[in-house]
């Protein structure tokens, strides 16, 4: 073989080795400890798990990828943009799946479970029983404070049809948020994510906030957001199913969540 020809020969197969590949495009919204951007790497126990699933996908799907990580910081602009995104787009942002956002988009099965936790400033009084006296008693002098579109809205709307016909509702962005403004207001209550509680009040040891555990919603959970018709479905599906009962759904569930919230979230 000539020179020149195995130089074009080469060039192409380097060429078409470069170029057709998948680009899978990874859009993220950063809440700790699930997605994280730190000095422009991502991280978390969603990146670390997807990027298990892309691994799987390269040895046994034989797919040549090339992945594009896209950071987002507020969930409404990171989840309207995963839903209308190319079939190739996997979103991450602990998402409840809902029957509402499944009318919108492709669910992966779920990887982890979810409780929702009514909390209050430490020095509201204590509810004891669903009853709906005592509910109206504490709660009906107090705002609820959530984040829009998300099922922790569900829930104080729910309190609100059921309960509290004249709650007023306050949004802020992100559960940070929400505990910041619970630990300094008696007059409010929110609902955040179990793990985002946790996480908190580690970081946060003097704030003062209750748990309000009759109130506490445990019937989610999370899953990674598709564009409708994403094949990122089935075949995450079929990945999840052995990698559940494996070594490194639970070490990075550990890792990242230790081994009490570990027991209780982890999917079998």
């Amino acid at each position: 073989m000539k020179l020149k020809t195995f130089i074009i020969i080469t060039f192409l197969i380097l060429w078409n080795a470069i170029y057709s590949q998948d680009t899978i495009n990874i859009n993220f919204f950063i809440s700790q400890p699930f997605c994280t951007n730190n000095n422009n790497t991502p991280g978390g126990l969603e990146i670390d798990i997807i990027n298990d699933y892309l691994l799987w996908l390269k040895v046994n799907k034989k797919q040549n990828i090339a992945v594009k990580y896209n950071p987002f910081t507020d969930f409404n602009e990171f989840y309207s943009k995963t839903k209308s995104s190319n079939k190739n787009t996997i979103g991450l942002g602990s998402v409840s799946i809902t029957q509402e956002r499944q009318k919108e988009v492709d669910f992966t099965v779920g990887y982890i479970k979810n409780v929702a936790f009514c909390i209050t400033n430490g020095n509201a009084a204590d509810i004891k029983t669903k009853a709906q006296g005592e509910i109206v008693k504490t709660l009906n002098i107090m705002s609820a404070i959530t984040i829009s579109n998300t099922s922790l809205e569900k829930h104080c709307i729910e309190l609100k049809k059921t309960f509290l016909p004249e709650l007023k509702i306050k949004y802020l962005a992100t559960s940070t948020d929400i505990l910041n403004e619970l630990a300094k207001n008696v007059l409010s209550f929110g609902y955040v994510d179990a793990v985002d509680f946790w996480f908190y009040l580690k970081a946060n040891p003097s704030k003062f906030l209750k748990m309000q555990r009759v109130l506490n919603q445990s019937k989610d959970v999370l899953g990674f957001v598709l564009p409708k018709g994403s094949i990122h479905k089935t075949q995450f599906n079929e990945f999840f199913t052995a990698y559940k009962t494996g070594k490194n759904y639970r070490n990075l569930l550990e890792k990242y969540l230790g081994s009490y919230m570990t027991q209780n979230l982890a999917v079998n």
